[in-house]
């Protein structure tokens, strides 16, 4: 790439975006396919961005990392999920789920995506077939019958490369969809989502809370030293005036919101705030082009499975490619893409029928949303379904 010029380079698979999911795809294929030469194009020229959600993993997500040797790496800085709360505010219907009842330690973890992010990007380092290009962002594809020249920028030089698979993992808005001319579904549900870290009075030992109010879920996720990790939605109005108060006045509306059942909240910190909506591409792939994570669905935060939905993608794609002799072969891709239609329709079913059947309060949904928590809290085969998909494994 010396002086500005245009240079191609051969490879198996480029990938665009070195997030979570885009950092994961490429350690998955790297370790499945070491005869492969793969490229990540990540805008961060050092390393990953210092993202500052905190994720809350499912445990078939945590069993993935430890297989793959990531997650000793990064275990001391996440906080167990053992026990989860399901209540409705001002109702009798709640439930819980405990770990121990469903065979594992943990349903759970919570931690810091950037934290993770860089245990990926250590891991992937140490892999001689992944090339990393950071500074480096996607711009447009030239699509032939058996290969994809992709254009990127890298420190203001125009580059590309050559390979047979382009995949996207640059995010919610999405140049590689955008490029393949991938519509996209999307469903305003009305709501912000106040993001926030709580100081408590004493820690949540393990457990982690979905309250539902009249103003929509507040869910509390536990965090090391006495802390919890905050996602409360409302309207967009009262978003609105609520990141207007001070810190006191925010803690007091939350509390009296949430109530007490998860102590005495003290203080808070970080403070953002986003739309809730639901976006899903209407095809995941296109010619020698395939989308994951969330430049090919975001969901609502209800049941925190959104990265859980991005990590299946990228288990579900490299083990489509293990075999595979053409990476961007169409019936390979097609395959994928039908094979993640009934995840995302399952996930996607259970966090839309939470969004509208817990943020109305219309007296026969009241009633029925507290029925199905009575259920799920005195049935046990019931309770242990919804536990399996909550932690994110295939076969419930």
């Amino acid at each position: 790439m010396d002086d500005g010029k245009i240079s191609t380079v051969n490879y198996s698979v480029v990938i665009a975006g070195g997030g979570l999911v885009g950092a994961l795809t490429a350690l998955l294929l790297a370790r499945g396919r070491q005869d492969w030469r793969i490229a990540v194009l990540e805008p961060q020229e050092q390393g990953p961005a210092q993202d500052k959600r905190t994720i809350a993993l499912a445990a078939a997500t945590v069993a993935l990392l430890e297989q793959i040797g990531v997650w000793q790496h990064v275990a001391e800085q996440a906080s167990p999920i053992e026990h989860i709360h399901v209540s409705d505010r001002g109702h009798l219907g709640m439930t819980r789920l405990h770990a121990t009842q469903h065979g594992v330690t943990a349903m759970g973890q919570v931690i810091s995506a950037a934290a993770l992010n860089r245990a990926l990007y250590a891991a992937c380092q140490q892999e001689a077939s992944i090339q990393w290009l950071g500074g480096a962002w996607f711009e447009r594809a030239e699509r032939k019958r058996d290969s994809i020249t992709v254009h990127y920028k890298q420190q203001d030089k125009e580059a590309q490369l050559n390979a047979q698979l382009l995949i996207g993992a640059d995010g919610q808005r999405s140049q590689v969809r955008a490029d393949a001319g991938i519509a996209m579904q999307h469903t305003d549900y009305q709501q912000v989502g106040i993001i926030a870290t709580l100081t408590l009075s004493e820690g949540l030992n393990g457990w982690a809370y979905e309250r539902f109010t009249d103003t929509g879920p507040i869910a509390l996720l536990p965090l090391p030293d006495q802390q919890a990790s905050l996602v409360w939605s409302l309207n967009p109005e009262q978003a609105e005036q609520t990141m207007e108060l001070s810190d006191a006045e925010f803690v007091a509306a939350c509390q009296q919101a949430f109530g007490y059942r998860a102590g005495r909240f003290v203080a808070v910190r970080d403070r953002v705030q986003y739309p809730l909506q639901l976006h899903l591409a209407e095809s995941n792939i296109s010619h020698r082009s395939v989308i994951i994570g969330n430049a090919s669905h975001t969901l609502h935060p209800i049941a925190g499975q959104g990265f859980n939905l991005g990590v299946r993608d990228a288990i579900e794609l490299s083990e489509q490619l293990l075999t595979a002799q053409d990476p961007g072969q169409y019936r390979l891709l097609s395959i994928y893409n039908e094979r993640r239609q009934q995840d995302y329709r399952r996930i996607i079913g259970l966090t839309d029928s939470l969004v509208r059947g817990f943020s109305n309060q219309h007296v026969p949904l009241v009633v029925g949303r507290n029925v199905a928590l009575f259920g799920l809290d005195n049935l046990p085969p019931l309770r242990h379904v919804f536990a399996r998909q909550t932690m994110g494994f295939r076969n419930a």
